[in-house]
């Protein structure tokens, strides 16, 4: 059985990992996420677009956009390139209804000033369906999916392509 931690005991974990590996510490730990402006990937319904966000949350167009509760920003190496990048669960959607929610990985400018968004890890079809925990082994990012009309979760992973510059999926589904 996969023992799953919580967002919380993973970053700790993943911290470990990349001081333990010498990986340079990277300046995605010195940005202030949730007071950044930085152009936000597709959530559910919601488009990429850049978000301006002020404690955790922004508006862009007719959609509201926050981070996600009680969900703490994991800091690793997802590229392989030596430097730490940011996963951050996100939420979206139009004001005064379900929000969906997805992973979405970013980083810095080659100067770590900057933020600059890599995509989306995942984002489940329908608002009902959302990612809850994540955690990260040899570059591949293991998401675990909690179902809210059947009551059950899957485990989906992902890995990024440098070839595609995107996250896919590489569980065969």
């Amino acid at each position: 059985m996969r023992k799953w931690f919580s967002s919380s005991a993973w970053v700790l974990v993943a911290a470990g990992l990349v001081a333990a590996s010498g990986a340079a510490t990277a300046d995605v730990q010195r940005i202030d996420w949730h007071n950044a402006e930085f152009e936000v990937p597709q959530v559910g319904s919601c488009p990429k677009q850049v978000v301006s966000f002020t404690g955790g949350a922004g508006e862009a167009g007719d959609r509201v956009y926050r981070f996600t509760p009680d969900k703490p920003i994991g800091h690793v190496d997802v590229t392989g390139e030596g430097v730490e990048d940011a996963l951050i669960l996100i939420e979206c959607g139009p004001r005064d209804a379900e929000y969906s929610r997805a992973l979405i990985g970013v980083t810095t400018d080659p100067g770590g000033t900057a933020p600059r968004t890599l995509g989306t890890v995942v984002s489940p079809p329908v608002w009902t369906q959302v990612p809850e925990e994540f955690q990260m082994f040899h570059h591949d990012i293991a998401v675990r999916i909690n179902d809210f009309d059947t009551g059950q979760g899957h485990t989906e992973h992902y890995r990024w392509a440098s070839s595609a510059q995107a996250f896919v999926r590489i569980d065969g589904q």
